[in-house]
C-alpha cells in the first residue's frame, strides 16, 4: 500500500508572508461570493506567489533562468533524500554540516533539508528567525549536482531583517545553476534520512518567477 506524505502548509488568512523593509505586506486575501446566475460558490484570491509552500524558478533571480512555467515537469517529480540538520534560530548550516551526508546525495536527485523550522508555522519567530545556509553550503550543494533543494524555512539566505542578510548570494548560487528552490517545506520529519519520491508540480504561471506548489512525498 502506498503511503504519501503531504509536505505542504495551508494557504489560509494570517499565514507568514514576505515582508520587505520599504515595501507594503504582500498579505494572504481570499474571497468568497455567489453567482447570481447559477448560485455556485466562487473565490477571488490576491497573494505573493514567494509565499507559502512554493516554487522559486531560476528566472527568480537570474535574467537568463527559465520561469516557473518552463521548468520541465521530470525535473519536479523524482527521487529526494531528506537530511536533518537541526539548528537553533538565525544559526547557520556550514557545508561542515552537509559533508557527513553527501555519499547519499545523488547528483540528478533532490535534496531537501530539514532544519525542524516548519514546526514554528505560522509564528512571527518563522518569518524573522529561521536558520539559513552559508555561501559555502550553497556551493557544495551546486557541486553535488542537485537538482532541486528544498527547505523547511522562507528561503536560503539569511533573513532580511535580522541583520545577518548580506545580499541575495545563495538565491543568486542555485538559482543561476538551473536549480529550483523549494520553500516553506512542511512535515520533513516524517522522511528525514529516506530516500522518497517527490511530487512538486507549482502551477504553471506564464512568465512568473515562481508559484505555489503542493508538494507531496511517496515513500
Amino acid at each position: 500500500m502506498s503511503v504519501y506524505i503531504d509536505l505542504s502548509h495551508n494557504f489560509e488568512k494570517g499565514m507568514p508572508v514576505p515582508d520587505w523593509p520599504g515595501e507594503h505586506r504582500q498579505d494572504f486575501e481570499l474571497d468568497q461570493f455567489n453567482v447570481n446566475v447559477n448560485s455556485g460558490t466562487q473565490n477571488n484570491l490576491r497573494m505573493n506567489l514567494h509565499c507559502g509552500t512554493h516554487v522559486d524558478a531560476p528566472f527568480h533571480y537570474w535574467k537568463e533562468g527559465v520561469p516557473v512555467d518552463m521548468i520541465p515537469m521530470e525535473k519536479m517529480i523524482g527521487k529526494c533524500y531528506t537530511i536533518s540538520i537541526k539548528k537553533n534560530p538565525l544559526e547557520g548550516i556550514s557545508d561542515k554540516d552537509i559533508e557527513p551526508h553527501v555519499d547519499r546525495i545523488k547528483k540528478g536527485q533532490m535534496l531537501f533539508i530539514n532544519t525542524g523550522w516548519y514546526k514554528k508555522w505560522p509564528s512571527k519567530e518563522y518569518e524573522t528567525s529561521y536558520p539559513f545556509l552559508f555561501p559555502e553550503a550553497g556551493k557544495l550543494i551546486a557541486s553535488l549536482g542537485v537538482s532541486v533543494l528544498g527547505l523547511d524555512t522562507p528561503g536560503p539566505d539569511a533573513p532580511i531583517r535580522s541583520g545577518k542578510r548580506k545580499g541575495d548570494p545563495l538565491h543568486i548560487e542555485l538559482l543561476s545553476k538551473g536549480m529550483p528552490v523549494i520553500e516553506n517545506l512542511n512535515n520533513l520529519d516524517a522522511i528525514s534520512g529516506m530516500e522518497t519520491i517527490v511530487y512538486a508540480l507549482p502551477i504553471k504561471i506564464s512568465g512568473s518567477s515562481g508559484a505555489p506548489a503542493r508538494v507531496v512525498a511517496l515513500l
